[in-house]
């Protein structure tokens, strides 16, 4: 049996145990950043892969600069150069020096660097302002990575940073776990795709186009439609996104009333119902099943509703899929500007806007909205509060955690 008005803690949990990680495959590194490692993966070569200077300068042994100073140079021959890509021709002797760019190869026998701004070269010598130690200004063969070493475990988040590093390894591709494609339905006999003809009456689909934006900016690609309250094209279009598409996600038609079809048609497609209704506001006429293995989320179809259903359970079911555990929204401490009052056995959710504190130390101010004019308050709210289930006040300018409208 489903679960019916269980806690949003509940509810998450549920969404996270039953959204099923997405195999890996190969992805060109270009494409990595933001997914997740799906194997452990192991450098193909190291890097760099000779010991290489990390300055212009001169290639030296350091016991011949252990005295210099700018008052007393050390005065060594200049025994020729090499560039980054080519290899000394010739092995670097007690009392010489050679001619370095960033990046080439340590000619043998030297065992530092000093930079060029420490030196003077006059007549085919140099005059070393300074000392320069082994090891100065050098960076060994393998120092960054070494060939056969992990350089990202299954699990990890890869970011630019981490992208570079396999490149740097030898590596042109790695597996990651896809993020998922998502059917997107918009239901009801009042609500009209946009850029069609708007009858008296009707409201284009902007909570399609809002879910849209969501998933993409998250990194999601989707499919939409928008079908009247029937039960046949309910069914028929969800077929079609259901074949094409990892997850679907409803909008409108998840309520009680007569119109209210959703559940029941999918039911007859075979949903099973996980739970519906949440004890949230806004957003708690919210149901969550699996059809063909595949994760279902009928959203309410008032816009905060939606939009806070969508925030809070779907959109961290759908990054769970790509091996995102960590997937609510970024979070930030922010004092309240007024109180927030609730009741225990409910979690209230308000939108608002974060002010900046005009102290330095202090952390923003969060200023709820009411939804008076519900669409335009939420396209002006850039953060969530919460009070959870228990709680039944936040007192003015206490601090709280707060969630930032920002890509997870």
């Amino acid at each position: 049996m489903p679960r019916d008005f269980i806690g949003l803690d509940e509810a998450r949990r549920l969404v996270m145990d039953h959204s099923p990680l997405s195999p890996p495959r190969e992805f060109p590194l270009a494409s990595l950043a933001g997914l997740v490692a799906g194997q452990d993966i192991l450098a193909k070569v190291s890097s760099p892969s000779v010991t290489a200077s990390t300055k212009d300068g001169f290639a030296v042994l350091g016991g011949d600069l252990a005295e210099a100073r700018p008052d007393a140079p050390a005065c060594l021959d200049l025994a020729g150069s090499v560039a980054a890509g080519e290899m000394a021709t010739a092995a670097l002797a007690p009392g010489q020096a050679m001619r370095i760019t960033t990046g080439a190869p340590l000619p043998p026998g030297a065992d530092a660097v000093i930079a060029v701004e420490f030196t003077r070269e006059e007549n085919g010598r140099v005059f070393c302002l300074a000392d320069a130690a082994p090891g100065r200004n050098v960076m060994r063969a393998g120092s960054d990575v070494a060939r056969g070493e992990t350089v990202c475990r299954a699990g990890r988040r890869l970011d630019p940073a981490r992208v570079g590093l396999l490149a740097a390894a030898g590596l042109d591709q790695a597996p990651a776990h896809p993020l998922p494609k998502v059917g997107l339905l918009a239901t009801g006999r009042e609500v009209v795709a946009p850029g069609a003809p708007l009858p008296l009456g009707a409201v284009y689909a902007s909570n399609l186009v809002s879910l849209a934006a969501w998933l993409g900016i998250n990194g999601m690609g989707n499919l939409s439609r928008v079908v009247d309250d029937d039960a046949g094209q309910i069914k028929q279009a969800a077929a079609a996104l259901m074949a094409d598409c990892d997850a679907l996600i409803t909008s409108g038609g998840a309520w009680t009333s007569g119109r209210d079809l959703v559940k029941e048609a999918l039911a007859e497609m075979g949903l099973e119902l996980i739970f519906w209704r949440v004890r949230m506001g806004p957003g708690k006429g919210v149901a969550f099943g699996l059809l063909e293995g595949k994760p279902v989320f009928c959203l309410p179809g008032g816009p905060p509703s939606n939009e806070m259903a969508f925030l809070q359970l779907a959109l961290p079911g759908l990054l769970a899929m790509a091996g995102r555990r960590d997937c609510g929204l970024p979070r930030t401490p922010a004092r309240l500007a007024c109180a927030l009052k609730g009741q225990a056995d409910w979690t209230q959710l308000w939108h608002g806007r974060l002010e900046p504190s005009q102290e330095a130390a202090r952390p923003p101010l969060f200023r709820p909205y009411e939804f008076s004019g519900r669409l335009k308050a939420m396209a002006d709210s850039d953060a969530i509060a919460a009070l959870p289930e228990g709680m039944e006040r936040l007192d003015q300018g206490a601090v709280a955690m707060v969630q930032r409208l920002a890509p997870c």
